[in-house]
């Protein structure tokens, strides 16, 4: 990988027609990314899963027997025209969020995802089961309190939030506020695996992952790895696959002792003991690289350690740290922070070193 901590590297730079006639407006007119043209866009759910209802004669038509389903998941998707890379990307939203979430930043500049689209990918989207497009069931649990934009001043803390961070409700705020859900969703398990069938379809793909994201695409990745070219992690949970509600769920080889404790190395991280090393299976070799900002959750998901763990475990990962290519003072939400067109460069230069 050319990114790595401590090493610089030029950031590429793509300035579309709309942004060079009407730069002055660029903030508020959209078309930042470029022109996009498309062969095909449109939609599909995987995973549904069906059993039969009595039905309720005190609920009227809404009541009627029948079948009902749960656990499915959205996906939506838009093809370029001119191809220019070998893989697709799909993207994993976060916790509170859903898949808008790529789509346009709080003050309607463009999005991740418009940025993927101008550079010649084909991007699939993803609404985890019980956010956004894919509804929430019963089954998942109870309704949960609604988010507020207190949790979104937190995870947003920036220097380059679009707003204004200590009014509660400034239209930034509360415009990310208005897609995040209250929950129930369903199970990381379940979420992994149903990207494991989206990924089953459309064949090899790089997953970008975001905050709790993360656990989506790792188990996504134990579900199909033969069709995972590369992993982009940005500030995601269980990243570091030694942490005790993280290893459950991969493949180590030989698997660790139940009584897993490991040893810390001279930085504090939790490693394995030199000479009794297992190996992450299903991402042995694998590209996968985390991402992080100097104002969001990298120092609390540890990430220089999780770094050394996946390559101790026979990973080729590399971990980026924006600050080292001149990004200082980013927050979680960096992809609606207003430099956000340029650490999509960034991150559209690491998934062409996944090819």
């Amino acid at each position: 990988m050319i990114f790595s901590k401590g090493k610089n590297s030029a950031i590429l730079t793509v300035i579309s027609l709309f942004a060079a006639v009407f730069g002055s407006v660029a903030a508020f007119a959209e078309g930042e990314a470029g022109i996009i043209s498309l062969r095909s866009q449109g939609h599909f759910f995987v995973g549904g899963e069906t059993y039969e209802v009595e039905g309720n004669p005190n609920a009227g038509p809404f009541g009627a027997p029948g079948v009902a389903m749960q656990n499915q998941m959205f996906v939506g998707y838009q093809l370029v025209a001119d191809p220019q890379h070998p893989y697709p990307l799909v993207l994993v939203h976060g916790g509170g969020g859903q898949a808008t979430d790529w789509f346009s930043t709080p003050d309607n500049r463009d999005g991740w995802r418009d940025y993927f689209l101008a550079a010649g990918f084909d991007v699939y989207w993803i609404d985890r089961p019980g956010f956004g497009r894919s509804p929430t069931n019963s089954s998942y649990g109870e309704l949960g309190p609604n988010t507020s934009s207190g949790l979104i001043k937190f995870l947003s803390a920036s220097d380059f939030w679009p707003g204004d961070l200590d009014d509660m409700y400034d239209e930034s705020l509360l415009n990310w506020l208005a897609s995040s859900p209250p929950g129930p969703a369903a199970s990381n398990d379940i979420a992994g695996s149903r990207l494991g069938l989206l990924l089953d379809r459309i064949g090899p793909a790089i997953v970008i992952t975001h905050s709790a994201g993360g656990a989506t695409g790792w188990l996504g990745n134990e579900a199909s790895p033969d069709n995972v070219a590369g992993i982009i992690a940005i500030e995601a949970v269980g990243s570091n696959m030694l942490a005790e509600d993280s290893r459950g769920g991969m493949t180590f080889s030989p698997a660790l002792p139940a009584d897993f404790s490991g040893v810390e190395d001279a930085d504090g991280c939790l490693m394995q003991a030199q000479g009794s090393v297992s190996e992450l299976s299903n991402l042995t070799a694998k590209p996968v690289v985390l991402v992080g900002s100097d104002r969001g959750l990298t120092q609390a998901l540890g990430l220089d350690c999780a770094t050394k763990v996946l390559n101790q475990a026979g990973v080729d990962a590399d971990f980026v740290y924006l600050p080292d290519l001149g990004f200082v003072g980013n927050g979680h939400f960096m992809m609606a922070d207003t430099n956000s067109g340029e650490i999509a460069e960034v991150i559209i230069d690491i998934a062409t070193n996944m090819e």
